[in-house]
């Protein structure tokens, strides 16, 4: 167990409440499939949880987080409803762990929230087969090769609003607290 018990109840559950948020947040950016890609995008948020408190297991309270998210299911309906503050909630996590926790593992709840993000504006497009083989690090690769060479863009699946919205994220993410 880390030693996510330094945050108060209500903080613990703004931190996990925002990784689950940004993923239901992205989901609702580009509503097409309807119904078929909402199902499809919550397996993805619950994929991409499972394996992010795997891949964070150098930073445990990140991994708590996400550990967290998951566990907290008799929230997600209220998240959900909640799901527009995701950028304000993600604002406050950082600022919150900013005093707490040292750069690095601040550093590591900012690649998990846009690891989610990511993950999710992927997960349901014309190749969903190729979107559920990425992963989480495969998603912020593509990611990054997508913003420093548009032309391979294409291999993100993402659209135009989502692409939008993982811009916007990246701003929260890299506001000076």
């Amino acid at each position: 167990m880390s030693d996510f018990n330094i945050f108060h109840p209500d903080e613990q559950n703004l931190l996990a409440g925002s990784v689950y948020k940004v993923g239901v947040w992205m989901s609702h950016i580009d509503d097409e499939g309807a119904s078929s890609a909402d199902e499809k995008e919550r397996a993805a948020l619950e994929r991409i949880l499972k394996k992010s408190a795997g891949k964070f297991s150098s930073h445990p309270i990140i991994a708590e987080i996400a550990s967290e998210a998951l566990r907290r299911k008799n929230y997600w309906a209220a998240w959900d409803l909640d799901a527009e503050s995701a950028l304000d909630d993600i604002a406050q996590g950082i600022k919150l762990l900013d005093g707490r926790l040292v750069d690095n593992e601040v550093k590591a709840y900012k690649e998990l929230v846009m690891g989610v993000a990511t993950y999710i504006a992927g997960a349901f497009d014309e190749s969903q087969d190729d979107a559920d083989d990425k992963g989480l690090w495969g998603s912020l690769s593509n990611l990054v090769v997508g913003v420093a060479n548009p032309a391979l863009k294409a291999d993100l699946n993402t659209s135009p609003d989502e692409d939008t919205a993982l811009t916007d994220l990246t701003e929260v993410l890299r506001a000076k607290r």
